[in-house]
């Protein structure tokens, strides 16, 4: 969204200017009226400034004064400058300033104005699109690229749901991943083991830059690959066929070739990492391909199989199949591990507002058994992760007050190893059922709430400022995203409201009291009462004074 502020002394010129904007309906273009310089600064101060319509003589600052004050506060500001006088000392020296882009006469008709107006816009834009697509590109892209496309993969790896594939590869296009979005995907998983030396968080994080650059490298001869951090003992890596050989063979045998290379390189792999990095690091690959959309189920079982295999803490090199229905709970490892993956889901869910959360949540059940562990130490243990996995959810979405009055939350503090199974289970189902209803209930009504302050504040400020810039303050939001977002929630725009109210409150002044039209004027914020005539008969179809006449006979 751009914003302009027209600046003028002359109310008549003033409103004809914006009421004339108004009509034109820019796309995303807030039009913001002061009556003085002084004024201008007082916006000036308080939001970014895109376009200036200024005039030149006014008293106290005039416009030349006004262009410093601009290029001090916003140096991208264009300014289009206004005279009633073709004065050539004035139109010197704004043609020196880089900050004005025309100097128009107000006898050149609004035509002309508009135009430059557009143009400017235009200007606007073009060095936007310059900054962006060239400078940026150019200089900082490159730079940024590794971390966005780090983003993006761990934003995959959260999407459970069918992924669009046109929109995903718009996104691998967007960031320079040479990924094929309608392609499968084989996952990786290596693990650090042994750290040896690298004892600081910065050792470690130029450690595991390290190794993911040994396995792209050794990867990447025959394959597309990209390694990422997922936590900070373990890197995934996504693997797909090189794009240039997917049509010269069919893509069963090109899996084939691509499985039998990737499985042998991980040994090397391995190596490299010893004898270069002194590092032990383990190596888990899917033993064959799976869709994006089931990519973060694949390497969930790929770090399962860790804890699920014997010589945890050795130098492991496995294939697992990752299609399975699900790991088995044989060691107390796989089991605590399996617990917290699924209390991630669980939560995840509930902060999302899914009404999946349920089956996260009967997963767990099933993992502690129809009576619970028997095992105290592990039963101690998943009662302390499904508590901390309440508590953290609650926080996070501000519900904890609320659920302290409207549920008996300190139930759990009284939960021991004795507890009856069932009644752990009972109360955190109970618990998470009322998150999900109290979750939805709050969001509705925050919206509601912040409805409800736009209106009152607009119903309360018709003779005031009423611009977006202004209303999205008082509720501590994007100006761009408020109209949006209000026109997505009542089905009109902010300003068809603000027009609503102020047709009412005419008609009840002009019914209920003896106001003159002046003063009913001035009430709803016009600053020339022949505005006002305009807006009335434009909107209601007959004058101020045609109306009451009407409806008091």
């Amino acid at each position: 969204m751009q914003r302009m502020m027209i600046v003028d002394d002359e109310p008549n010129i003033l409103d004809g200017l914006y009421e004339f904007f108004v009509k034109a309906d820019f796309k995303d273009l807030e039009i913001i009226k002061v009556h003085s310089a002084d004024h201008a600064i007082d916006w000036l101060n308080t939001v970014k400034i895109d376009i200036v319509l200024s005039d030149i003589c006014m008293p106290g600052m005039d416009g030349m004064a006004l262009i410093q004050e601009i290029v001090d506060r916003w140096p991208r500001c264009k300014v289009i400058l206004l005279t009633g006088h073709n004065e050539f000392d004035f139109a010197h020296q704004a043609i020196r300033n880089p900050c004005v882009v025309d100097y128009l006469l107000k006898t050149e008709g609004m035509d002309k104005i508009r135009a430059a107006v557009e143009l400017t816009l235009e200007k606007i834009s073009s060095e936007e699109d310059y900054f962006y697509k060239s400078q940026w590109l150019r200089d900082k892209l490159p730079r940024a690229l590794p971390q966005l496309q780090q983003q993006l993969l761990h934003d995959i790896l959260r999407r459970t749901e069918r992924i669009d594939r046109q929109s995903l590869q718009v996104e691998f296009d967007a960031i320079q991943l040479p990924f094929k979005a309608d392609g499968s995907v084989l996952p990786i998983i290596l693990r650090m083991e042994a750290w040896r030396n690298y004892e600081t968080a910065s050792d470690r994080s130029l450690i595991r830059y390290a190794v993911a650059n040994i396995a792209e490298e050794l990867l990447s001869d025959k394959v597309e690959v990209k390694a990422v951090d997922l936590d900070p003992g373990t890197i995934a890596c996504f693997v797909q066929p090189k794009s240039e050989s997917v049509s010269s063979i069919k893509e069963e045998e090109l899996w084939l070739k691509t499985l039998r290379f990737v499985h042998g390189t991980m040994e090397s792999v391995q190596q490299a990492c010893g004898k270069c990095l002194q590092l032990s690091v383990s190596i888990i690959a899917s033993d064959q391909e799976v869709h994006w959309h089931e990519l973060n189920y694949a390497l969930n079982r790929l770090r399962l199989a860790i804890f699920d295999s014997p010589g945890l803490g050795m130098e492991k090199l496995l294939r697992i199949n990752t299609k399975e229905v699900g790991p088995s709970p044989g060691s107390m490892h796989n089991r605590n591990a399996t617990a917290e993956l699924l209390l991630d889901y669980l939560k995840q869910r509930l902060l999302e507002g899914d009404l999946d959360w349920g089956t996260s949540f009967r997963k767990w059940v099933e993992l502690s058994g129809e009576g619970g562990p028997e095992d105290p130490f592990l039963r101690l243990r998943l009662m302390s992760g499904i508590s901390n996995t309440l508590l953290q959810t609650l926080q996070e979405l501000g519900l904890t007050e609320k659920a302290h009055s409207g549920m008996n939350l300190s139930r759990m503090l009284y939960f021991n190893i004795n507890t009856h199974w069932s009644d752990v289970i009972s109360f955190y189902h109970t618990f998470f059922e009322w998150i999900i209803s109290n979750r939805s209930a709050t969001y509705k009504h925050d919206e509601s709430n912040i409805l409800s302050m736009i209106h009152q504040y607009i119903k309360s400020h018709l003779a005031d400022d009423l611009s977006l810039t202004r209303i999205a303050q008082e509720v501590s939001l994007n100006p761009s995203y408020l109209s949006r977002w209000y026109k997505r929630t009542t089905g009109k725009g902010i300003s068809d409201y603000i027009l609503e109210k102020k047709v009412e409150l005419s008609k009840e002044l002009l019914l209920g009291t003896a106001l003159k039209m002046h003063e009913i004027s001035g009430q709803l914020g016009f600053s020339d009462q022949h505005y006002f005539f305009r807006f009335f008969k434009k909107t209601v179809g007959c004058t101020p004074q045609e109306y009451r006449e009407q409806k008091r006979g």
